[in-house]
């Protein structure tokens, strides 16, 4: 009866002749029917409140709640919203050009918020439950702001769905190096605190996690049933005493949020408390790159002239429209400063120090043939790296250069990544590779041309044979890590020779540097915490010959 009155009485505009000889003729049904509503749903709101008391439900964590926090962005823009829209939310850390900057990035809801945070060295005694606002020995760093919406996109779907995204960043400088810190955003009662970097330096030991194809741990769309365990992990990892993690890499597939800008939202809001305390580095990813239509050339943001799809590859509109835009506009990775012709494209392609490493990152969304912009740039960012002081030489990238049995299509690429720059890896003695794409985790021997190496310098050298390319001085070890929270990929036995190791499970990689010739790898269970996997990479002869 209530539907039906409010269907016959929008027949006329309200304070009409037929809205009121309506509501005269049917005062008493309205009344009625306005009254049993409300009944029914005071019941509904009783029942519910009881059910939920009764559940007695214990949150293990307090910062992420990924299994029971059905949308998260509500919550914390609500609260946002009554504190005026100007509450910091999605906060997350980068690395600057040098070890003495960072950056900060945050969310508001309105566009009228301060772009500005206080920090300062910590003290003795010193409690990250205490203002630092108008404290003492304090610094501000006044940054700045940007709007961002659906206009951004390249395409379908992504240019449809309707959104405003008001973001904020500000750079920390003269940070004392590898000194913890606190910071302050406007606007946030919430105090962060974080490890400045290291200086570069060859003896330098730390750890880093790595992976890709997470996924938000909250919404159904983004099918990425693991991502929650994984969340929880990594808060682990943070936040151990014993051996806390100093960097986060994550290598492509980032929120799986395929246009839809919720969905981002919510991926932030669950990295929020790692990636504000310790430096969260992407690369690009096809979810976050691909698309086949739209302005291209004047939206894209790596400034390429259309979407990258030889005819050889699996390339397609996987972004669903994103074009790279949402990616390089959250997050803001380093670019050193370069000639023109080499400069840094980052996110696409960057690179940077940390402690004893050396870190390059690809986009194999991009053309990475022979004479292409990248591989140009490519060529002249590992021929600069300073193997005496960062002698780790590690590159990043979203598509393997090996892939393992049965994926067919992501073999051909592969092929073709290795054809164009696996000898310039060789010739400038690349350690090791991270990759993912592939949902599950797997590592190659020291390999070459699809051959293992047979130098005894190498860890797991158990199915090691003799190299038969012709140049067996250099071989590099590659970890596909694409098991951090999506759909997880078949692994057929019986595969390549150059396969030592393969396990699917949903888990992710922890490197432990240990100086400048050995480094700990293991994979470890996002389920579990257990460590199934565990190889030593040592360099080989000819890479230690560099210094």
């Amino acid at each position: 009866l209530f539907q039906l009155s409010r269907r016959e009485a929008c027949d006329d505009v309200p304070g009409g002749p037929s809205w009121r000889r309506f509501h005269r003729r049917n005062a008493g049904s309205i009344v009625l029917a306005y009254s049993f509503q409300l009944v029914m749903r005071t019941a509904s709101l009783l029942l519910l409140s009881s059910a939920l008391a009764s559940l007695c439900i214990t949150v293990r964590s307090a910062r992420v709640e990924p299994f029971l926090q059905l949308q998260p962005t509500t919550r914390q823009d609500a609260n946002a919203e009554r504190d005026g829209g100007c509450t910091p939310t999605q906060v997350h850390l980068a690395l600057g050009r040098d070890a003495t900057e960072m950056h900060v990035t945050w969310k508001t809801l309105q566009d009228n918020c301060p772009s500005q945070l206080t920090y300062r060295q910590a003290r003795s005694g010193d409690t990250a439950d205490r203002s630092l606002l108008g404290a003492p020995g304090t610094r501000n760093s006044i940054g700045y702001s940007f709007l961002m919406s659906e206009r951004d996109m390249c395409s379908e779907p992504a240019a449809s769905h309707e959104f405003m995204l008001y973001l904020h960043r500000a750079k920390l400088t003269e940070l004392v190096t590898n000194t913890r810190y606190y910071y302050q955003i406007s606007g946030s009662n919430t105090v962060h605190q974080f490890m400045s970097s290291p200086q570069p330096s060859a003896d330098h030991a730390f750890t880093f996690l790595a992976f890709g194809d997470m996924g938000d741990p909250v919404h159904p769309a983004a099918k990425s049933p693991g991502a929650a365990s994984t969340v929880l992990r990594l808060q682990e990892e943070v936040d151990s005493p014993h051996n806390p993690t100093d960097l986060i890499l994550h290598v492509g597939d980032i929120s799986y949020a395929n246009g839809n800008p919720g969905i981002w939202d919510s991926f932030m809001d669950s990295i929020e408390p790692v990636a504000s305390a310790v430096p969260y580095m992407v690369a690009i990813g096809n979810h976050e790159y691909g698309y086949s239509k739209g302005s291209g050339s004047v939206i894209d943001p790596s400034g390429a002239p259309g979407p990258y799809q030889p005819s050889w590859g699996n390339f397609g509109p996987d972004s669903e429209g994103e074009c790279g835009v949402m990616t390089a506009r959250r997050f803001h990775m380093p670019q050193q400063q370069k000639p023109a012709e080499t400069r840094d494209n980052a996110p696409f392609w960057y690179g940077f120090d940390y402690g004893s490493v050396h870190f390059t990152v690809i986009s194999t969304e991009h053309d990475l043939s022979r004479g292409s912009t990248q591989y140009r740039w490519l060529e002249a960012e590992l021929a600069a790296v300073d193997r005496c002081v960062t002698p780790w030489l590690v590159v990043l990238l979203h598509r393997p250069m090996y892939v393992v049995y049965p994926h067919k299509s992501n073999r051909e690429v592969a092929e073709h990544i290795r054809g164009n720059i696996e000898q310039l890896m060789r010739q400038y003695k690349v350690d090791l590779t991270v990759a993912g794409h592939v949902h599950s985790y797997y590592r190659t021997c020291a390999v070459y041309d699809e051959h293992c190496i047979s130098e005894d310098s190498y860890a797991d050298n158990r199915r090691h044979h003799a190299c038969d390319s012709g140049d067996c001085e250099h071989g590099t070890v590659n970890f596909v890590i694409g098991s951090a929270g999506r759909k997880l990929s078949e692994v057929e036995r019986g595969q390549e020779t150059w396969v030592s190791s393969a396990i699917r499970e949903w888990g992710y990689g922890r490197f432990t540097v240990q100086g400048s010739e050995t480094m700990l790898v293991e994979f470890v269970s996002s389920e579990t915490g257990e460590v199934l996997d565990d190889v030593v990479v040592t360099a080989t002869a000819a890479r230690r010959d560099m210094c």
